[in-house]
């Protein structure tokens, strides 16, 4: 039988022990662990996979868990601001209703901008895709939709976008020729979804079917198997009304608005997209269309989760969500982004976590001076890596936001990490197949594969989801409790103890080549420190700092 050997990092081998002798996982611990057992016993904690603790749970979780009653348990927090910059967040799910920030300074329905911070009845953050009549965007242009409209209008664009004209291009015929296949797909799904649900409601006309019912029904006619096992499925993947609507609905406006060079998905806000002094507009109902626009409150439940441990309860409590939505679908604007960032900024954030996944950018520059400003005001940034499987270091400048210089590889500032996804299983499947690396350009992986969270779609409160927005999500959950236990550590401070102390698994992972190619790649060497987030050594680390500090 394989084993994996998993090794501990922590790099700062002086630290072996702190003042209170508390044990940290050091470099010599080994652990061996066999693949099949670590799948099979994961059945029973798949919901908490991701706190869970290498040694003594045997899942290479960020032991958060182990934390809490190891290093936590006479330790009061302070609160901590993680401003979610995302799509709008259901505020009033009962997950997260408890946990979402409030500007006191502000009063609610007044229509004044009573702290004077620049934005009206700015209660729970701000809405950036909307307008004072509470119109709200749903579908907007992809990225390079936008450059080739700017081009298309003979809008001037710098040389080093202009260069990128034929990749948007290439781009946008791709998309188009998928919208268009998917577009034909779903039409034909709904016509089966509809047509097996009048068929069936012809035998039951009240509705109320059970497998009792339908076991009669097919002895007494056969031919209604192909619609009776359809239905079934359905059952089996919460197919209904809502999900095949959405499903035509995102179809559809995908080629009318996000791919139509004629649309203008700005029509209802009026601002200009070119003028970042433009500032009046949006709103703030930070929880429209959440039905549809379902990722902020998934990421927002990640971050505040107890993932059903008591334990963690009392200190999930002290983070505090400021929802600032700028994605609809669509991809987001560089403007509402660096606004949105600096919002976060002046209002108290203290972590700010991103899941945008642009691969063009036409005001790059607003966002490196945002993210620099964030700098300046001590706060973390924590953005996702991306799903699409390539390597950063080969394209650094085709993933944003990023802290990319205009010259290359040098990091304009020391607030922002990057973020891949690593899973439950130590095999070759160890890291997420479509998450992006690079060994310069990803800083750490964390769990992101089958996180389960708070979800806004219908009739639904909990999902699980998967992917490096996930990662990023647990990453910003990991800062914010170090913030809470050690609150005048710096927010570089806190990304350099997150990078020292991670995890690091000796093995081979499959993932695919510039040509679609299966390989095999040490795990670390998918990241700058090729290693997974550790809360549990992060704490001792930060304990350690501050004793120091303080002596």
């Amino acid at each position: 039988m394989k084993t994996i050997t998993a090794i501990i990092l922590f790099t700062l081998l002086t630290l072996s022990c702190t003042r209170n002798n508390t044990k940290i996982i050091n470099s010599s611990h080994t652990i061996a662990l066999s693949s099949k057992k670590s799948k099979e016993g994961m059945k029973n904690q798949l919901k908490s996979w991701a706190i869970r603790d290498i040694e003594k749970d045997t899942i290479p979780g960020i032991s958060l868990l182990r934390a809490t009653e190891e290093l936590l348990t006479n330790k009061k927090g302070t609160d901590v601001i993680v401003a979610v910059i995302d799509m709008p967040i259901k505020i009033d799910h009962k997950a997260l209703k408890n946990n979402i920030w409030k500007n006191t300074n502000e009063i609610a329905g007044n229509h004044i901008d009573d702290n004077q911070n620049g934005y009206i009845d700015d209660i729970h953050g701000w809405n950036f895709i909307g307008n004072s009549k509470n119109e709200n965007i749903i579908f907007m242009h992809y990225e390079f939709t936008r450059f080739l409209i700017a081009e298309k209008m003979g809008i001037p664009l710098r040389p080093e976008l202009a260069s990128q004209l034929p990749r948007a291009q290439k781009v946008y015929n791709e998309r188009m020729e998928y919208a268009e296949e998917n577009l034909l797909g779903v039409k034909k799904m709904d016509s089966l979804y509809y047509n097996t649900k009048t068929t069936l409601s012809n035998f039951f006309p009240d509705k109320k079917i059970n497998e009792t019912k339908l076991d009669s029904l097919l002895s007494s006619n056969p031919k209604m198997a192909e619609v009776i096992e359809l239905h079934k499925m359905y059952q089996d993947e919460n197919v209904d009304d809502s999900y095949v609507d959405n499903m035509m609905l995102k179809a559809e406006k995908r080629i009318a608005i996000q791919l139509n060079f004629d649309y203008d998905d700005r029509a209802i806000i009026g601002d200009d997209l070119n003028n970042l002094i433009d500032t009046n507009y949006g709103n703030g109902n930070v929880s429209h269309n959440t039905e549809i626009l379902t990722h902020g409150t998934k990421m927002a439940g990640v971050i505040v989760s107890s993932f059903g441990e008591e334990s963690l309860q009392d200190i999930m409590k002290h983070i505090k969500i400021m929802p600032l939505p700028i994605s609809g679908l669509g991809g987001e604007n560089d403007k509402d982004m660096a606004l949105a960032i600096r919002y976060a900024a002046d209002n108290g954030a203290d972590i700010i976590n991103i899941s945008s996944g642009k691969y063009f950018s036409l005001h790059e520059d607003w966002v490196h001076d945002a993210i620099k400003y964030a700098e300046s005001k001590d706060v973390l940034i924590v953005v996702s890596s991306g799903n699409v499987g390539i390597d950063l270091d080969a394209e650094p400048k085709y993933r944003y936001p990023n802290d990319n210089s205009p010259t290359g590889h040098t990091e304009i500032s020391n607030n922002f990490m990057r973020i891949g996804t690593s899973n439950y299983t130590l095999d070759s499947t160890f890291v997420h197949p479509a998450t992006n690396y690079g060994k310069t350009e990803v800083d750490i992986f964390a769990p992101g594969e089958e996180i389960y969270t708070a979800t806004s779609i219908k009739n639904e409160d909990y999902a699980y989801g998967s992917g490096t927005s996930e990662a990023a999500a647990v990453v910003s959950k990991s800062a914010a409790i170090i913030k809470c236990y050690y609150p005048k550590l710096k927010a570089h401070q806190i990304k350099d103890i997150l990078l020292k102390t991670g995890v690091q698994y000796n093995i081979e992972v499959s993932m695919k080549d510039s040509s679609d190619n299966n390989i095999k790649i040490p795990f670390n060497e998918l990241s700058k420190t090729g290693s997974v987030v550790n809360v549990y050594n992060a704490l001792v680390l930060a304990e350690s700092l501050t004793t120091n500090s303080s002596n």
